[in-house]
Formats: structure tokens, C-alpha cells, sequence
């Protein structure tokens, strides 16, 4: 058995990345480590399956005890992966994976180094819109999702894979081959 891995999807706002990654992963001893948020759960989402939500005070509280790896704000709220846990797994020797925006993807490769391996996915922006309007997103949310696209599109250069989501079985069978590769020593970062 290799070393433990963490895998970090990224991407784009929209691209299936929560999707993909539980659709690759499920089967996998792979777990995942939900990022804490300040936000209110969005429909469709459930805790703390999705994400850990804390009150804004109790963010505050972590935050000041430097509970998080890694900490960032997207528009108006907070995000964390409690330190704690990523490196309690990794002591396991299990590896884990992640959903992070690009600061956040860059914050933990900086602080773990080849152990991280970052998982772009993309669609096209019109395919991001149809996929929101779809599910019903607000028009705030998909707003949002829209207005950080290109910022966040550019980043893909920075990662190790580049996977363009378009249909999310295919994706998911691919990453799937790629993390198993990985987990056996075939691969490295």
C-alpha cells in the first residue's frame, strides 16, 4: 500500500465536483472530510454529510483556536478543514478527500506538500447556468457561481489532473482509475 493521499477536487463553481467525487469515492476506504462553513444549508444539501454549519460566533471561536488547515471566505462566509482531522487520518495512513476552492486547494498544498493531489473539473460556463437553473438555484446563488468562472477556471494550470465534467458516470470511472492508481504506488504527484 502506498502512502495516504489527499484529494482535492476543485474547479469551477457548478462542475459536479461534490457529485463526481462521491460518485468516484463511494465505493473507495477513501473518506471525506466536509469543510466547515458559517453559511446556511442550501436545499439539497445535508449535513453534515455536505458540510459542518457553525453559527458565525462559533466559526469565530475555531478560528481563534486555529482549528482550521486551512480558512477562506467565498462572498460572505467562511469555509475551514479542521486540522485535526486531515491529519489524524494521514497518521491512520488513510488518505481522504477534500472539495475546495482554488485558495483553499493552495493553502493545503502548500502545507502538505505531494501528499496533496489537486482534481480539476470544468464544464463550460453555459453548461454551469443550465445545470443551476436546472436544479433551481437562486438567481443570487447562480450569480455567484457565474461572476467566479473565469477566475476560477484559470486555475486549472496549477493542478495535477484536469478533467472536463461532462457527463458525471464517465468522469467519476476516470477518477476512480486515476485515484487507484495512486493508492497501489503506481502513481505520484
Amino acid at each position: 500500500m502506498s502512502r495516504p493521499y489527499i484529494y482535492v477536487f476543485t474547479g469551477t463553481s457548478g462542475s459536479g465536483r461534490k457529485t463526481t467525487a462521491r460518485l468516484a469515492l463511494k465505493h473507495t476506504r477513501i473518506t471525506h472530510l466536509p469543510s466547515y462553513t458559517d453559511r446556511p444549508p442550501r436545499d439539497k444539501e445535508s449535513p453534515p454529510a455536505d458540510y459542518r454549519y457553525l453559527t458565525p460566533e462559533q466559526f469565530d471561536a475555531l478560528s481563534k483556536r486555529h482549528y482550521f488547515s486551512e480558512e477562506v471566505k467565498i462572498d460572505r462566509y467562511r469555509y475551514g478543514v479542521a486540522s485535526r482531522e486531515l491529519n489524524d487520518a494521514l497518521l491512520e495512513g488513510r488518505s481522504v478527500y477534500l472539495i475546495l476552492n482554488r485558495e483553499g486547494a493552495d493553502r493545503i498544498r502548500s502545507l502538505y506538500g505531494d501528499k496533496v493531489v489537486r482534481i480539476f473539473l470544468y464544464v463550460e460556463k453555459r453548461l454551469v447556468k443550465e445545470r443551476l437553473e436546472e436544479k433551481g438555484m437562486s438567481y443570487e446563488i447562480m450569480n455567484s457561481y457565474l461572476n467566479h468562472y473565469t477566475d476560477e477556471v484559470t486555475y486549472r494550470k496549477e493542478c495535477e489532473h484536469v478533467i472536463e465534467n461532462v457527463d458525471a458516470e464517465r468522469t467519476a470511472a476516470f477518477i476512480r482509475d486515476l485515484v487507484a492508481g495512486y493508492e497501489a504506488g503506481d502513481l505520484e504527484t
